[in-house]
């Protein structure tokens, strides 16, 4: 199951997918009720499109959410879910009714491990930072990979999978910044296609996110649709299974057979031609290692989002 990284000469970049409205949330204060027959009006909303359950618990939240992280979030989220009668927290789709009502008070949030500790011993988890997929975010907007106003959507979503399937947030970043130029779910290099490369084929990619039948119709998927395949193929491809690291997130999505080989400086069995940033020494008559990726995976992201942050500086400069 493999899924060939993009070559950034080879994109395809379509119309801007529409953006989704916005929404403002305020923070929950009505009594806690466990039962959705119970809940006030003020206790559900109604799902719009870019909408995640992770997003509609932070804004129910208001600033109490940053009392906690982003795992701890995803378990209220699929509190949320049970009762609300939606089978996936991971998906939810326009016009479900939602009922946010166990997240009312603290004393809801009490009921549940570990979080009582942090609300008993009142002190506050960080908040998740995640300066690198922030700023990926920010450079795909600019771009015209992501619209406008999906900035907060994308993030939680990203996080919501993040806690899922047991990766960090920001090496998520790095793997887009290799495979799509930074979440452009327009790239393609002809049998590769989206925000992280599924490729056509069986038992490939595509296949492996439900795709198999009609994988080009990835590219008329937004950045949050695209998001929903990641989840599929995670899933199929075991991500949580393995150790979280950024290689082996990125062997994944390349070779997932590949991550049976965990020294750091052996060859791996990678099929086709790779990306010169992936090989020892950027040499692609060279291996490809686990240390050879991660070097090449934190050098390119650095290289594309200190360009944008140039282009961003030169651009605010001028308009002053």
């Amino acid at each position: 199951m493999q899924i060939k990284p993009y070559q950034n000469e080879q994109t395809t970049q379509g119309a801007k997918p529409q953006g989704v409205r916005s929404r403002e949330q305020g923070a929950g204060g009505s009594a806690f009720k466990g039962a959705l027959s119970d809940a006030t009006a003020a206790d559900k909303t109604t799902v719009r499109q870019g909408d995640t359950l992770i997003a509609l618990t932070r804004g129910y939240l208001g600033q109490t959410a940053n009392q906690f992280s982003a795992s701890q979030l995803y378990n209220m989220a699929k509190d949320v879910a049970r009762d609300s009668g939606i089978r996936n927290p991971d998906k939810i789709m326009p016009g479900q009714t939602v009922n946010l009502s166990s997240l009312s008070t603290l004393a809801a949030l009490k009921l549940r491990q570990p979080l009582v500790e942090n609300v008993q011993m009142n002190t506050a988890a960080p908040a998740v930072s995640t300066p690198v997929l922030d700023k990926t975010i920010a450079r795909a907007v600019s771009k015209g990979y992501l619209p406008s106003g999906e900035e907060g959507a994308v993030r939680e979503k990203i996080l919501s999978l993040s806690a899922r399937h047991n990766f960090s947030p920001e090496d998520f970043a790095h793997l887009t910044l290799m495979e799509s130029d930074g979440m452009n779910p327009r790239a393609s290099n002809g049998s590769c296609h989206g925000i992280i490369q599924f490729c056509d084929g069986p038992n490939r990619g595509a296949a492996s996110a439900g795709m198999g039948s009609n994988p080009k119709a990835i590219l008329s998927q937004s950045v949050l649709q695209q998001l929903d395949l990641v989840d599929r193929y995670f899933d199929e491809t075991r991500l949580k299974d393995h150790a979280t690291s950024l290689d082996n997130l990125y062997l994944t999505v390349l070779t997932p057979s590949a991550r049976s080989e965990t020294r750091p400086d052996a060859p791996l069995n990678i099929a086709g031609r790779q990306a010169s940033y992936l090989y020892e020494g950027r040499d692609q008559n060279a291996a490809i290692t686990r240390n050879s990726i991660l070097t090449g995976l934190r050098q390119n992201a650095r290289e594309r989002l200190a360009g944008f942050s140039a282009s961003l500086a030169s651009a605010e400069a001028s308009d002053k």
